[in-house]
Order: structure tokens, then sequence, then C-alpha cells
């Protein structure tokens, strides 16, 4: 047993971003989670560099080098762990075929981790496996390729981040004495396979139609198939992962630097297991839609997606299996579905994910959970014997660390595995990019293809040196438009002078304005009776059209704050177009033949009620909707609206096109 003695010291405000920047160049890995949501995720991470020892596991090849002074004094415990060999910087072993059970990697990292004491969560194994990390449950001599399969360090220094603050953990061994002289281990430089993408474009649907062709014939429930992007670099990997988590982020957020220049960063929606003396949980996800472009597209997205049988079952599917993994290393009768298709909403995409947990059971430590939930069926597809050779002859190539788990695996039994999801892999200035997406009987090649597309967008933007987000158009250019706004006793009056702000409007004194505004209110002011450009909103503007010999249709129900979508007639204040979805509040409606005679429709609903008007003899306008109802801000529906109106009032009647 190594004794360990264990120091916490307060950290720097800035001591996680300084590390993450530090990846750039040193050997480390950092890892945590960047949302919260009750009972699911929580903000907290965990990070180190320059670690003592790393753990490469290469094809079928183990070396353990050290990098530090204390890392060659660790270096002779771990030493009588197997029969090694020597090697530059440290020990190296080839396996050969063994006997049932985990291969003998599995049983040398976890007579590592027993042999420290006492134990803590902080004392841990941190790395990354790849996505065929599920050889390793069982016994057998792995490729001899070279292909690295582990990264593992062990650190004398762990920066922990929490709710309570960022603070560092400091690991002594006082009957170690560290080797002062020893020359730290090396890494070759990491070379790619090819610097182009895995397929042209159109390749990756024919991949997916073949699949289908395999769930049509029986052979699979499902099937998840995946595709590399490459791309050159603009920027560092910790400059990239920085925008990252500043505007996209997510519950496995990641960053490594592997050695031999290659870096590893990620932000992904998938919490693959993670474990503490009680609980094993994991929050499988499936089910994506591109977020809208604002508030009311989102949640018709949301809406879709959790109606779709399509992603309610590759959901199911996903979560039935890594409750079949949990019910492998937890207490009988102790599983539980926490949450069912919980939506979440990310910077570009919507997700859709369950919560699965179930009681550890004593004998299970933190490698049997690993291993048991190892490669999930989010990565693969079901049945996963099936679902894995099948995606090794469809795919362009192997898959690397994509669809693998960043890990921790610490001395006390307690774990996380993050999967490598949404993730770049950069080597000199060449970034990998690979995304995919479970296939079902009825998905659609061309739309699984775009979906490979939409996901990858987000990692090369930041490589490229843009912002996550695609940013939207700027309005400074925009006319902006004098206006006397007259409330009229509207009960939301402040909310349309807000509507007008954001519509170009500068909001004047009485009388000072070029076009009159009246607000959504029954109070009729003078200020309407003059020769100024008129636009009348909601109630306001039932009541201009009633003033001229208009007849409204009293509702049998009255509609408060219902969405009604409406199609430009063209013509007039809008051009003949698209459908928009507009707020109505009101207990009447015009039909076009109830106008007056001198009135024409502008947008006219379904039902065939008129959401705006024009007059043919004056500079009038009635809006008979609300513009400023969160019901109105679909594709900013209402400002586009208000626009159009106050553009035609101010140029004389001329027509103004949507877009």
């Amino acid at each position: 047993m190594i004794r360990v003695e264990r120091a916490v010291s307060n950290a720097e405000p800035d001591a996680q971003e300084t590390l993450i920047k530090s990846l750039d160049e040193r050997l480390g890995a950092w890892m945590g989670c960047d949302v919260e949501a009750e009972g699911l995720y929580r903000r907290e991470s965990m990070g180190c560099v320059d670690p003592s020892l790393g753990f490469f596991l290469e094809g079928n090849r183990l070396r353990v080098l050290a990098f530090t002074p204390i890392g060659h004094a660790l270096l002779e415990q771990v030493r009588g762990l197997w029969a090694f060999e020597s090697c530059p910087g440290g020990l190296s072993a080839r396996f050969e075929a063994q006997a049932p059970g985990p291969h003998p990697v599995i049983g040398i990292l976890r007579s590592f981790l027993r042999m420290f004491g006492p134990a803590s969560p902080e004392l841990a194994l941190f790395g990354v496996f790849s996505f065929d990390y599920y050889r390793l449950a069982a016994a057998g001599r792995l490729p001899d390729d070279g292909k690295r399969r582990v990264v593992l360090y062990f650190a004398q220094r762990v920066l922990v981040a929490k709710a309570t603050g960022l603070q560092w953990v400091e690991f002594r061994y006082p009957d170690l004495v560290p080797a002062p002289n020893a020359e730290p281990a090396t890494l070759d430089r990491v070379r790619l396979d090819k610097e182009t993408d895995d397929l042209p474009p159109g390749g990756h649907a024919k991949a997916v139609s073949k699949g289908i062709g395999r769930l049509k014939n029986g052979e699979l429930f499902s099937l998840v198939l995946s595709q590399t992007f490459r791309r050159r670099a603009s920027v560092p990997a910790s400059t990239a992962f920085k925008a990252l988590r500043a505007l996209n982020p997510y519950p496995a957020m990641f960053s490594l630097n592997l050695g031999g220049g290659e870096r590893l960063f990620g932000a992904s929606p998938d919490l693959q297991v993670r474990a503490d003396g009680e609980w094993v949980e994991s929050a499988p996800v499936c089910g994506t839609c591109r977020r809208g472009g604002d508030a009311v597209a989102d949640a018709d997205q949301a809406l879709a997606l959790l109606n779709s049988d399509k992603e309610d079952a590759s959901l199911a599917a996903c979560a039935d299996s890594d409750r079949n993994d949990k019910a492998t290393v937890c207490e009988a009768g102790s599983l539980e579905v926490v949450s069912r298709r919980r939506v979440h909403f990310f910077s570009t995409i919507i997700h859709t994910i369950d919560h699965i947990r179930g009681r550890r059971r004593k004998d299970a430590d933190a490698f049997d959970i690993l291993l048991a939930h190892a490669t999930p069926a989010t990565v693969t597809g079901l049945p996963k014997p099936v679902a894995i050779p099948a995606i090794g002859e469809l795919e362009a190539g192997w898959r690397g660390w994509y669809a693998g788990a960043v890990v921790r695996l610490a001395s006390d039994g307690s774990m996380e595995a993050l999967t490598v999801l949404r993730a770049a892999r950069v080597v000199g200035d060449i970034a990998e990019v690979r995304t995919g997406g479970n296939l079902l009987v009825d998905s659609d090649p061309i739309k699984e293809e775009e979906e490979t597309r939409l996901k990858a967008e987000t990692l090369f933007r930041v490589l490229a040196g843009q912002s996550p987000r695609a940013q939207k158009a700027s309005g400074a250019s925009e006319t902006r438009f004098k206006v006397e706004f007259v409330e009229c006793g509207d009960p939301m009056g402040a909310l349309l002078a807000e509507c007008l702000v954001n519509a170009g409007c500068d909001l004047c004194a009485d009388g000072d304005g070029s076009i009159v505004v009246l607000g959504g209110g029954k109070e009729w002011p003078s200020a309407a009776d003059g020769d100024r450009p008129l636009l009348a909103i909601g109630a306001s503007g039932e009541a201009l059209l009633q003033g001229q010999g208009g007849t409204a249709l009293p509702l049998s129900e009255p509609k408060y704050a219902r969405r009604i979508t409406a199609v430009p007639v063209g013509g007039g204040i809008l051009s003949k177009g698209a459908k928009m979805d507009v707020g109505l509040y009101s207990s009447q409606v015009f039909e076009t033949k109830g106008l007056p005679a001198t009135w024409r429709a502008e947008l006219v609903s379904k039902e065939g009620w008129v959401m705006a008007a024009s007059s043919t003899e004056k500079q009038q306008v009635a809006i008979l909707c609300r513009p400023d109802s969160v019901q109105s801000l679909k594709e900013d529906a209402g400002r586009v609206l208000v626009r159009a109106a106050l553009t035609w009032l101010a140029r004389g009647k001329e027509p103004v096109l949507t877009c």
C-alpha cells in the first residue's frame, strides 16, 4: 500500500481557464459539466496538467511512462503489477490471448488504483478510451495496429471546481523517494491517416441506405452510422474550447492533450455513466432537431420532436439497452427511469434525454461499471453484437476516439464517463470532427446526412475563430421611423411601445411624429383625426374600421393570446408570400366582406379573418392582431408586420416586401 497525504488549498479565480489554456502545450485533461438541471446535471469539473504517470494502450501494447520525478518513483511500484519490460521513459508490455475475463490492461489499472490509501475521488486516472473499448471487457489480443485505444493520466495535483468554489487537491507520498535526475518520457508525434473528409457529399446517405436495408430485413432494431469531416483549424484548441464553454455549454465537456501533438476537446450531450457510493446513473440522448430562430420556433421544434414516433422509439431503444447494462452492476429491483424524454435546449440543437439510475452493487468497482456501459446503444444501435460489425462494414474508417469515453476512474470507486460526441480531434493544424445519428427503418438518408453536417457546424465555427452560434443579421442600417404613439388605454401599452422600438421606431412627443400609431385600446384620441399617416393596432384598429363603415363578426368564444396563421394577400403592405403566425386578442373579427368599401385585406387567416388591412384612399393601416404578443415572435412576424406597415405609410403606399 502506498501511503497518501492529501492537501487542499484554494485556487486562483482564473485557475480553470489557465489550466485549460496550458493544455495546448502540456499533457493533461479537464472534464466537467457546464449546465445545471435539477436532479440530473450539476455544474462541476476536475482537471490536471503535467501528470506524474501516463498509461498508453496502442494496439496490443501498453506503455506506462513517467513524466515527473515522483512519476519515476511510482513507476517502480507499477513494475510489479505485470511482466513489464523497460522502454524509454517507462515500462512496456504486449498482450497475447488470455483466459476469459476482462483484458489484462483492466487488471493492471485496477491494481494500480488499489495501491493507494486512503482513497479519494480526486486520486484518479483521467483520460479517454476509444470507441472500441468494449473489447476490453473480454480478454483477447487487440489488433496490432498501433492505434491509440487508451490514454490515462495520474496526477499529483488536481483542480476541482464545484458550487463551493475552486480548490487544488495535492497528493504526497511520504514513503516514496522522487527521482530528480531521471529523464522524463517523450511521445512520438501523432500523424493523421488523411486530411480530407471520409466521404464525398452524398456518400453518407448511401451508407445510411444500406444500413436501413439491414433494418428492413430484420437484422437490427436500430443502427448508428457516422462520418468524419476534416478542416484546417485557425485557432488553438484552447481558444475554440473556450468559445464552446462560453456560448455552447453542455453536460459533458472535455479538453485533453494526449501527447504527440494530439488534442481532443468537445461539448457532448451524453453523460454515458457516473457512479458514487450509492447510485449508478446515465442520461442517454436520442432525438435531435435544429433550434429555431426564436423562442416560439424553439417551442414548435421541441413539440415536433416530442410528437415524433421515430424519435420516441430511438430513445426508448437506447434507454432499454442502458437499463440492461445497469442491471449487471446494480442491485436487483433498483432500476428506475427518473425522467423520460426530458427536452434540453442547447446552443444550436434540441435534444430529448432520459435519466436512468440504479443502486450500485457493493461488489461493483469503477472498472466494472465502465465496462458494463462500454460503447452504449446511443452510439452503436441494437442489438449491439450485430450493430458493431455492421458499423465496421458500412463506415469509411475506424472511429478512433469518436463515441468512446472521457473518464475519471477514482481510487475510492467513484467514476464518470462522458461520451465523446460533438468533439474535435486536432493534430497539427488539421481538425477532425466525426458526427452520426441513430437510424430506424423509417429514417431518411438525405436528412441523416444533413444532420451529421448540422452537428459538425458548431465545432468548425469555433475552430475558425468564430462564435459557435450563427449570428443574426444586424438591423443597424434599417430605416427608422419617428412616430407619435398613443396608447388609447391599451392594457399592454408598455409592451406595444417596446415592440415599436424594436421595429425601428423613435417615440416622439405629442405632435412631433411623422406617423401616428394608436395602441390596442378603445379610447379614440384627437391625434387620430389629423392628416398624418395612421397605424391603428388591435382594438383601435377595429374601431378605425367600424368608424368607416366596416362590420365586425362576433366570435362565439373570445380569442385571447391565440396563435393565428395568416397569409399575405400581396400588392399592398406585404408582397404575396409565406404564411405568418401572429397573436390574436379579440372577441370579434373582420372578414374581407366586412371591411369598409375603401379598404383592402392585407393579411388573412385560414379561417378567413383579416389580420391586417389598408385604406385605398388614405394613408391608414389597421393591424388587428397583436404584433407584440409572444405568439407573433416566430420568424419575427410581429416586427416584420409593423415595419411593413410603417414603411408603406412612409413611402406613400408603395408595396413592401416581406423578406
